[in-house]
């Protein structure tokens, strides 16, 4: 699947109409939950989506405030309980969770493709059910395929966007090309690459630290229920917005440049769940964006037929020669710099660290592995 973000600028009537949608899809949510989880204590019985679709239909019929929101949307909320529980089973995620009042402010719509131009063109119409035609702004306009569905999202600015899911199509691959590149991730150097440059990172958060902490504490003292602190609040989250955005952006930029310039990829497979447990680098490596540049480089390798090996987490790759392959000693953070023992290489503590992460892929990917150990065929290896 390949999704397109567009911003939606929704009447006030439209407005009103996604608030109750979002109600009701919180609604559904937890009356689903609910009757899988009584049905399992009680009985044995595992519902599914197929099974509560008939007695959502009943439901409707009690509660009057369903028909507000598309049938469409109603029934995908039953399908994507169906994935967090099947995520429950293959201990990918914890059980699913009630949904709050207030929480939930997304809703996603089935599109018919049997109506075509009448539902999308692109650049020109975008009609949602029970909404009619919705003013969009085409950021893309050449968007290939009749879109799937459509997921409709308010953020904490009171933002309006539209993603539009579409099946997987073939990107154009840019010429393939024979370099390879290892990548260590850090801190004071955000990314270390084993050609020899570095990236710093921008700290996005850090530099408008002092204004958010301003803006927080004058939150802080607004009276609950008021006007007052809902402008206050409306305030807090646009700078949080911008830190995300600026940063998003920088990392888009970096990931594709990364992408398009190397055939295949090598990096470190951190713990960022267990650094961010660290209160003393929680917020650094959170501004860096660890997680979310391996996220892009994820799906971008494949988007541009490119390969993506992850070292596995504990392979030593720090105080590693490059040049020899001697293990020397651990090095402590202070050091930043180190001779080789055996071979007498001056090596910058970072950029060896990267030539080795580049060195462990280009053995896998040569072996017809990944650098986690799994067999695959080379032409077809993506992580």
């Amino acid at each position: 699947m390949k999704a397109y973000q567009l911003r939606l600028y929704p009447t006030l009537r439209q407005r009103r109409q996604l608030e109750e949608a979002f109600s009701a899809c919180r609604y559904v949510w937890n009356w689903a939950l609910d009757r899988r989880t009584r049905a399992y204590k009680e009985k044995g019985e595992s519902l599914n989506a197929i099974a509560l679709s008939r007695a959502l239909t009943a439901l409707k019929k009690e509660k009057v405030f369903l028909k507000a929101a598309s049938a469409t949307a109603l029934t995908y909320v039953l399908k994507s309980q169906d994935e967090a529980f099947q995520k429950f089973f293959n201990k990918q995620a914890r059980y699913p969770k009630f949904k709050r009042r207030g929480r939930v402010h997304s809703c996603t719509f089935q599109l018919d493709k049997r109506r075509g131009e009448k539902v999308f063109m692109p650049g020109q119409l975008l009609r949602l059910p029970k909404l009619g035609p919705v003013r969009v702004v085409w950021s893309y306009q050449d968007i290939p395929v009749f879109p799937n569905s459509a997921t409709v999202s308010c953020n904490a600015c009171g933002q309006w966007f539209v993603s539009l899911q579409c099946d997987c199509i073939d990107v154009i691959h840019p010429p393939a090309t024979d370099k390879t590149i290892g990548l260590d991730l850090g801190l004071s150097t955000l990314i270390a690459m084993s050609d020899g440059r570095k990236e710093k990172p921008r700290r996005f958060l850090k530099n408008a630290l002092r204004r958010l902490r301003f803006a927080q504490r004058r939150l802080s003292k607004t009276a609950k229920g008021g006007s007052n602190r809902r402008k206050q609040r409306s305030r807090v989250a646009r700078l949080h917005q911008r830190i995300a955005s600026k940063r998003a952006n920088f990392l888009h930029g970096l990931s594709t440049s990364i992408v398009r310039e190397n055939q295949a990829i090598a990096i470190e497979d951190l713990n960022v769940r267990g650094v961010m447990a660290n209160g003393k680098l929680a917020r650094s490596v959170g501004d860096c964006g660890w997680y979310e540049l391996r996220r892009q480089l994820t799906y971008k390798a494949k988007w541009y037929g490119r390969q993506l090996n992850v070292v596995p987490r504990f392979q030593r790759t720090t105080g590693v020669c490059p040049d020899c392959g001697t293990v020397g000693e651990k090095l402590p953070l202070r050091v930043r710099s180190w001779t080789c023992g055996h071979c007498g290489s001056a090596h910058d503590r970072d950029i060896a660290a990267a030539r080795v992460i580049d060195l462990m892929g280009n053995t896998a990917r040569s072996a017809g592995i990944d650098a986690c150990g799994l067999a695959h065929k080379p032409e077809e290896a993506v992580s």
